[in-house]
């Protein structure tokens, strides 16, 4: 019997072969829906990329949780409403934007975590929540203080744009400085969550694929499959997409910090470095931006 007298459904789900793809039909069109989907199933590349993008999903655009306020009309999300939205928790003027940041930290670090650790059988340590390395813990250090001090005069010149200054801080204005330092404190675990997610799940999980993890399948490409270098691009590129919508100079930015943050975090084996950079260099701005405009109450 020829392919074309088959089932539709069993060639569906049939590897491709090199006459198929050289003319292809519409059923080859069903067989690419098909392994795409099964890809996400059973093939680490897939899992990684379908987890990581549906658990940012959730968590909303540029963190807002936008399923949180369809169920929660009280929540009205980080930097939106300030002194007319509800209290949601009381003592704490920055309650949305603190859910906010937590939910990140729940949503992008701790999930992923329980993937890694309860589907891939891996310890998280191979996704970079460890410490570096003995051997690379100089590496580290030099790596830090070299992002954080070739990024200072970026951030500096951000303070200074009008668009960052709408938007920074997500909560505003601060009855004093302590106010202020106890909202940068609970602002942490936001670096985290993108740190993770970008530098740590995506970049390892995927920079680690090997044939087994596709071959291994029985659903998807039989030639081996290395994700390597482009690992780093891939993370760079999908960390710049989610800043869409964010200011020119922050936009513009991720280009630059993504590819070098993610160096730093693959060389030390660890996303430490570069969360404490990510997290002080914002602290800065704030401060700047508070500082510039008098974002104070008395």
């Amino acid at each position: 019997m020829s392919p074309k007298k088959r089932p539709i459904l069993t060639r569906v789900q049939e590897d491709f072969d090199p006459i198929e793809l050289a003319q292809p039909d519409f059923v080859t069109v069903l067989k690419l829906v098909w392994h795409t989907a099964v890809s996400v199933l059973r093939e680490r590349p897939g899992q990684i990329l379908a987890s990581a993008f549906l658990l940012l999903m959730v968590w909303g655009f540029h963190g807002n949780l936008d399923l949180l306020r369809v169920v929660v009309p009280g929540y009205w999300g980080p930097g939106v409403g300030i002194g007319m939205r509800p209290q949601l928790i009381p003592g704490i003027p920055w309650d949305d934007e603190l859910i906010s940041f937590w939910a990140g930290a729940l949503i992008l670090v701790a999930a992923p975590m329980a993937i890694i650790r309860l589907g891939f059988r891996e310890r998280w340590s191979q996704y970079g929540l460890g410490l570096p390395a003995r051997g690379r813990r100089k590496l580290a250090v030099w790596g830090f203080l070299t992002l954080t001090a070739l990024s200072l005069p970026a951030f500096y010149l951000g303070a200074q744009s009008a668009d960052m200054q709408k938007l920074y801080p997500l909560y505003r204005p601060f009855a004093d400085n302590l106010g202020f330092v106890l909202y940068e404190l609970t602002y942490s675990p936001f670096f985290l969550a993108i740190e993770f997610i970008f530098r740590g799940y995506l970049l390892f999980g995927l920079e680690s694929i090997t044939p087994s993890h596709v071959r291994a399948a029985g659903g998807g490409a039989g030639a081996p499959l290395f994700f390597g270098k482009y690992a780093l691009l891939i993370q760079m590129l999908s960390y710049t997409a989610w800043h869409l919508g964010k200011p020119l100079p922050e936009l513009w930015g991720t280009l630059i910090w993504g590819i070098a943050a993610g160096a730093i975090a693959w060389a030390v084996r660890s996303i430490w470095p570069v969360v404490m950079s990510h997290w002080l260099l914002n602290v800065f701005l704030d401060w700047l931006i508070v500082h510039k405009l008098m974002l104070y109450k008395g």
